[in-house]
């Protein structure tokens, strides 16, 4: 991919491999895949973290995934790059200065992983994140993306006179060639409702790929949360409008208003005031040991007790995420993360806390109610009809995420509820 000159290598625009004239952007152009690098396995570097026997196992059981060939570009895949190709996106997202402020802080909070290393930036969008890296010192950052966007990042570069360090690589992370393994993955691929667009799988196969055993994965954690709400005013804004319109009794439209507002998650920024319970934990991501067939079907057990008198409308989801450096284990001790909550077999995910690392140890973006409102908001599941919760009441069910057959982009959800002796179902499909 890269070409040798007397100073080292060039920035081309590497497209699937030919050398043009460009870089890769595309910020949320999500991607994945198990291709293998040609590059060497296991060479070390003077930060790299001793390999525990559980990190070496982890390896191990991925192997076989790595081997597998590149899936192929569907037609879905194609219309989501495109999508990607338009600036608008890539300017809300850099003006979401929660989200931008947050990757660069943690890229320079973890410089000495950074400095003098490689790195690989997945779904570089207009190479903000990379330009961050070789801000802090990155030898080499190879920005890849499938996205149209990559002939304005390749411009950027350019301008910033960073040709030396930044390699733009258009394509899929699946297809694209890297010849040496890396030091680190940045990488934003968080969608709405954290897993929305798939584009975490393009981390895990960049991560199996390219990462040197003790590598460093930016950001290291994700978790998704969700809680009951109550949302009277959406709910008159969008059904009992229709109960007189300048006088005129228009309520036989009610239950297609209905059907058109609440068929679909609706992405939205809601408050405090609006949760009903303290949240609970549907899923808790680790990139450096998730997989993609993880993923691939998500089930979480539930259960809330309302701190309030209220009309329960429907369950809100948010997502944080940690960035903190690699797991660092003495050999042959067999252990998980220390900041893993270990695993109860009899206990349900969706009640399982997560613990909170250290806040002088790890950064966390949140995108939580309370917290500052991200281009991400909330993303809420409403129901058809309001279900009235007294005080202290419990609401109990299971949630299961899986990935669209008809577009893995596409995320089904499919709610199994009930509260106060009655039981409810509701099914969307997030496009």
């Amino acid at each position: 991919m890269l070409q040798p000159t007397d100073g080292g290598y060039t920035n081309g625009y590497h497209h699937n491999g030919a050398v043009a004239g460009g870089i890769s952007g595309g910020h949320r152009v999500r991607r994945g895949s198990r291709g293998r690098s040609r590059g060497r396995r296991g060479g070390g570097s003077d930060t790299d973290a001793r390999v525990s026997q559980w990190q070496l196992q982890q390896l191990h059981e991925n192997e076989e995934e790595r081997e597998k060939p590149a899936p192929p570009c569907t037609e879905f895949d194609t219309a989501y790059f495109n999508s990607y190709a338009h600036v608008g996106i890539h300017e809300e997202m850099i003006k979401d200065r929660v989200r931008t402020d947050s990757y660069r802080n943690a890229i320079f909070q973890h410089q000495n992983f950074i400095a003098g290393k490689v790195v690989v930036d997945v779904g570089c969008g207009t190479g903000i994140l990379s330009i961050f890296c070789a801000q802090a010192g990155a030898r080499r950052v190879y920005a890849v993306d499938a996205s149209d966007i990559a002939v304005q990042a390749n411009e950027i570069v350019k301008a910033n006179n960073l040709c030396d360090k930044v390699i733009v690589l258009h394509g899929r992370v699946e297809d694209v060639e890297i010849d040496e393994e890396v030091d680190v993955i940045v990488s934003e691929w968080m969608g709405y409702m954290l897993l929305y667009e798939s584009m975490l799988g393009s981390v895990i196969t960049a991560r199996d790929r390219w990462l040197k055993p003790g590598g460093v994965i930016l950001p290291s954690h994700a978790t998704l949360y969700m809680a009951p709400v109550t949302h009277p005013d959406r709910y008159s804004e969008s059904v009992d409008f229709w109960r007189n319109v300048y006088g005129i009794d228009m309520s036989a439209i009610m239950p297609l208003a209905k059907q058109c507002a609440f068929e679909e998650p609706s992405v939205e920024t809601i408050t405090v005031e609006n949760v009903l319970t303290w949240p609970q934990v549907v899923k808790h991501v680790d990139c450096y040991t998730v997989t993609i067939q993880e993923l691939e079907s998500i089930t979480a057990r539930f259960k809330f007790e309302s701190m309030m008198r209220s009309p329960f409308h429907g369950f809100a989801f948010w997502f944080d995420v940690e960035f903190t450096g690699p797991a660092v284990f003495p050999l042959n001790n067999g252990m998980a993360p220390s900041f893993v909550e270990p695993s109860n077999s009899n206990s349900p995910e969706g009640n399982q806390r997560k613990k909170r690392p250290n806040p002088n140890e790890a950064l966390v973006l949140s995108t939580a109610p309370e917290d500052p409102p991200t281009h991400w908001q909330q993303t809420l599941v409403y129901f058809y009809e309001p279900l009235d919760v007294e005080q202290d009441q419990v609401i109990e069910g299971s949630l299961t995420l899986s990935q669209s057959k008809e577009n893995a982009r596409f995320m089904n959800i499919h709610l199994e509820y009930s509260s106060g002796g009655r039981s409810f179902v509701k099914e969307s499909v997030m496009r």
